[in-house]
């Protein structure tokens, strides 16, 4: 081999040893980026473990935590950089170098799920003993914020029932006959038994734990609002029914929001101005207006395609003192490339839970959103007995349907006053959108619009008389197509009418005609005998 081939052998042998450290060294970076919670995790997981983890990142992404991804084996030597830990545990053993480890340091350590957590108690001496019990009926409760106790079962392939003395305890769980409370907390050490994705009550106390588990302080950490909003508003929305719930809110001196759907083209026309003259009179009785997300239907979406599409529509509201202040988008986007890139032209963004699964993954190694600094309002969590929101711990979202009649609404809105969860105005807080041509600051009845600041007062629209709808020649071939059915249709109504006439009028005259003879002949018959 010539010198110049083994410099080239040795350069390219350098390149593929230092590829994997680059990606190591990547994600070390970001664990510094988000330094709130170590969140770990056993390295095999069952599909159900996994689902469970993204329901569980989710919630610390709402929360507002730094939250930094790893397995167990990844976590050796970086638990000493965080001084919370969260496991979630479902394996009925834990790695020793992970005891070993977690036994030399003094930081908090807190174990969510099923899995057998006996030799975390011994390694760090408690006075506590641990059941796991598998494939069983698990019965539990909680108090949230109002006291009330919100109750719930499941089939759960693993729980774990910790039993002792303890310095905190919440709820009650019970299955195979042992019970105790549902969270427990002693010293450093935290766990509970059953967490679940698809059940509200288990997400919303996982949630009010960690809020509590994170608290620096001895009072109660502190509380987050829930907001109201009217989802999927149309341009083409029945016009008297949301001039009608704007009122009955107006009256009530309710807080809410509307989320309307882009519009691209035709925002001229009378019954897109007809729509925004509402919505500029509830958006000046305090109403706050949100942009539904773009529907994304192509495997290889653009994102300049998209920020056109949303520049299109935030400028055909504006044109009628409509202003978006919010984006409303599925919670999956948070998890998305695409999603982020669209998200970071919102400074809040509101989420609604989408039909897809959720996406989460470990990859970036911490929760890429998170950095981004959105202020986010994510789903309610809801009891299934009484309707009302369960979560204070962060802020939430309360969808309610403009479908439903005036009675229905009120009787909700009045559950979500009575609440214990504080219900607040979207206007209250401030709000940044950037479009490809403009910028909108708002907060309250301050809006700026590129600087100028813009009335948000109600002034009536006034409309075209003999509007030009500009169809072109499809649109015009249209209106003829639709006016000659109209006529075509009057004059079939109007032939099977007098075809109908006809057919009585022949059905009556050969009815009379048959009475008449029949009746003759009769007489005839009677006469002759006589």
């Amino acid at each position: 081999m010539t010198f110049k081939g083994t410099l080239i052998f040795i350069l390219c042998l350098c390149i593929s040893f230092m590829m994997p450290l680059k990606g190591a060294y990547a994600r070390e970076v970001n664990v510094l980026k988000a330094k709130d919670i170590l969140f770990v995790y056993d390295e095999d997981m069952t599909q159900r473990a996994y689902e469970n983890v993204a329901a569980m990142a989710d919630i610390l992404t709402y929360m507002g935590y730094g939250t930094t991804y790893s397995t167990v084996d990844q976590s050796r030597g970086r638990l000493d950089k965080f001084d919370s830990i969260l496991f979630y545990h479902e394996g009925d053993s834990i790695n020793p170098m992970f005891i070993r480890e977690l036994q030399g340091l003094n930081n908090k350590i807190m174990v969510v799920g099923g899995g057998d957590v006996t030799d975390i108690i011994k390694a760090l001496k408690l006075n506590c003993v641990s059941f796991q019990v598998q494939d069983a009926v698990v019965r539990f409760s909680y108090a949230f914020s109002s006291g009330k106790e919100s109750s719930g079962m499941l089939k759960a392939e693993r729980a774990a029932i910790v039993q002792g003395t303890f310095a905190n305890s919440a709820g009650y769980i019970e299955a195979d006959g042992k019970a105790s409370e549902l969270s427990v907390s002693a010293g450093r050490f935290s766990c509970m038994g059953v967490f679940d994705y698809e059940n509200d009550i288990l997400k919303a106390a996982f949630s009010d734990q960690i809020s509590k588990w994170k608290w620096p302080f001895e009072n109660l950490p502190n509380s987050y609002p829930q907001y109201i909003v009217f989802d999927n508003v149309y341009p083409f929305f029945n016009g008297e029914r949301l001039l009608k719930v704007v009122e009955m809110l107006a009256e009530r001196g309710t807080p809410y929001s509307i989320t309307v759907m882009p519009v691209y083209r035709n925002s001229e026309y009378p019954a897109m101005k007809h729509f925004c003259e509402i919505l500029r009179y509830a958006q000046s009785k305090g109403a706050g207006i949100i942009l539904k997300a773009p529907l994304i239907n192509t495997a290889e979406p653009s994102l300049e395609e998209v920020n056109r599409k949303i520049t299109s529509a935030v400028e055909a509201y504006n044109k009628y003192g409509v202003f978006p202040m919010a984006i409303e988008a599925p919670n999956n986007w948070i998890h998305e490339k695409l999603g982020l890139d669209i998200l970071r032209r919102f400074s809040t963004v509101i989420l609604y839970a989408g039909q897809d699964r959720n996406n989460w993954s470990d990859i970036d190694g911490y929760n890429t959103v998170y950095s981004d600094g959105h202020h986010i309002i994510a789903p309610a969590l809801l009891n299934g007995d009484t309707g009302s929101n369960m979560v204070n711990t962060y802020s939430t979202a309360l969808y309610l349907d403009m479908n439903d009649d005036t009675g229905t609404i009120e009787n909700q809105i009045k559950l979500i006053e009575d609440s214990a969860v504080p219900l607040k105005s979207l206007r209250s807080i401030a709000h940044t959108v950037y479009t490809d041509d403009r910028v909108i600051n708002s907060r309250g009845d301050i809006l700026t619009l590129n600087g100028r600041v813009q009335s948000l007062k109600y002034t009536p629209f006034t409309y075209e008389e003999n509007f030009e709808y500009n169809r072109g020649v499809v649109g015009r071939l249209a209106e003829s197509m639709a006016r000659e059915n109209k006529r075509l249709l009057i004059i079939v109504s109007g032939i099977s009418i007098l075809f109908i006439i006809f057919i009585a009028v022949a059905r009556y005259q050969n009815r009379r005609r048959f009475l008449f003879k029949s009746n003759s002949g009769q007489n005839t018959d009677k006469g002759d005998t006589d």
